[in-house]
């Protein structure tokens, strides 16, 4: 018995000495930005580490782990990305909000299966009752790769590629493209009028305004037949074409963070929840049977943190990594996860000679957040939020003295 109390009065005081080490550091900027750092063992269930970790933070992309979570639990292995029936002649679509199709990195059979077909192909238009972007997105961002629009027949990621400054793809669209001496915009805001650069080569992606009827142009031009506009609609007929593996889609939202991702699987989820395509159905379904027990409940808008209207804090980001953990396992959790480390996405940003971060980050100007595990030195597990907001300073200095904290706890614990 006296031993064993000793060694559990040795493991308090060695993790006492550890959070002695890590407090200050993060005090050291107290007075130029807002810091918050919460480290959770979910073996012990202890927490190590609490600064400021029930205060509200805005979290940029680290909402994409809710986003995670809930596509998880709520989705199969795949989706669909039409619906259909065929009659003698003919085969009736409607599309589903599928981000993959024709997507240039994530599989989908769809296109093949309607190219194949010798029958008379004919759309149906799906309501879409959503916005096409989320509140409190930057409007001057709309010409920015990372927000495109939302819509129920995404085609191409909704994306124009500007490829070496002289053609866009899709094709249709080189008829509006204009040559200027210098470029404030690459596209014009209210329409798609695209804009280049005399004097650059580039790769550009520009996102292009959506709209059914140019979805459905876009696959015409593509499949290089045609397809009609259907009044028809028999419901009890159509059945899912499953074209879509969803794991490609989840590393893709993790590892390149692609918010139309984001957004277009919460579409898909509150279209089975509710029959309404609207992303904040599917919030207010997570945060009602998902998270119902959340401490601190968020303020919660948008699927891929692209809003400053989001406010989370260190705690409720701790909680959601712990349950993520516990549904899924290691395998799949760490699988999933950004990671540093050699060939690791995390290596440029945190780098270290070995692996030992598993873990999503989120930036907006002025604001960096990194969200995951840890897995210490000695092995042990940990969880962790650590967000910061409201700096001035460049994001790679902040990120550099981020790395020491986050090495301080690795070595230590």
């Amino acid at each position: 018995m006296k031993q064993l109390l000793f060694l559990f009065v040795l493991i308090l005081f060695v993790q006492a000495c550890a959070t002695k080490k890590v407090t200050p550091l993060l005090q050291e900027n107290a007075n130029n930005y807002f810091s918050g750092l919460m480290v959770y063992n979910p073996i012990t269930k202890d927490t190590l580490i609490s600064y400021n970790a029930e205060k509200y933070f805005t979290p940029a992309s680290t909402v994409k782990l809710f986003t995670l979570y809930v596509s998880l639990k709520s989705l199969q292995d795949s989706i669909a990305t039409i619906s259909y029936y065929e009659t003698e002649n003919s085969l009736y679509f409607k599309p589903l909000a599928d981000p993959s199709f024709l997507h240039d990195s994530l599989p989908n059979t769809t296109f093949k299966f309607l190219k194949n077909t010798n029958k008379e192909l004919l759309i149906h238009q799906e309501p879409f009752e959503d916005f096409i972007y989320g509140d409190g997105w930057q409007w001057d961002d709309f010409q920015y790769y990372y927000m495109p629009e939302k819509s129920v027949f995404p085609i191409y990621a909704n994306m124009a590629l500007l490829h070496n400054n002289t053609r866009l793809m899709p094709s249709r669209f080189n008829k509006n493209l204009k040559e200027f001496d210098s470029l404030k915009f690459h596209r014009d805001f209210d329409e798609n009028l695209f804009y280049k650069d005399k004097k650059k080569r580039e790769l550009r992606k520009i996102p292009f305004k959506t709209s059914f009827e140019l979805a459905r142009t876009l696959l015409s031009d593509t499949l290089q037949k045609p397809i009609y506009i259907s009044e028809k609609i028999e419901n009890k007929r159509y059945k899912p074409y499953i074209s879509t593996p969803l794991h490609p889609i989840y590393k893709r939202l993790m590892d390149e963070s692609e918010n139309f991702i984001a957004e277009q699987l919460f579409l898909i989820i509150s279209k089975e929840k509710t029959n309404h395509y609207k992303v904040k159905n599917t919030i207010s379904y997570a945060l009602d049977s998902l998270f119902y027990d959340i401490p601190n409940i968020p303020r919660w808008v948008d699927a891929s943190g692209l809003s400053r209207y989001n406010i989370f804090t260190p705690k409720s980001m701790v909680y959601l990594l712990d349950k993520l953990y516990t549904d899924f396992g290691e395998e799949v959790t760490f699988e999933l996860m950004p990671k540093n480390g050699e060939n690791g996405k995390l290596q440029k940003w945190y780098p270290y000679e070995s692996t030992y971060l598993y873990a999503k980050t989120g930036s907006l100007s002025n604001n960096h957040n990194i969200c995951g595990y840890i897995k210490t030195k000695k092995g042990t597990l940990l969880v962790f939020s650590y967000m910061n907001n409201n700096f001035i300073d460049k994001t790679s200095d902040v990120r550099i003295f981020m790395n020491k904290t986050l090495q301080e706890i690795y070595n230590t614990y």
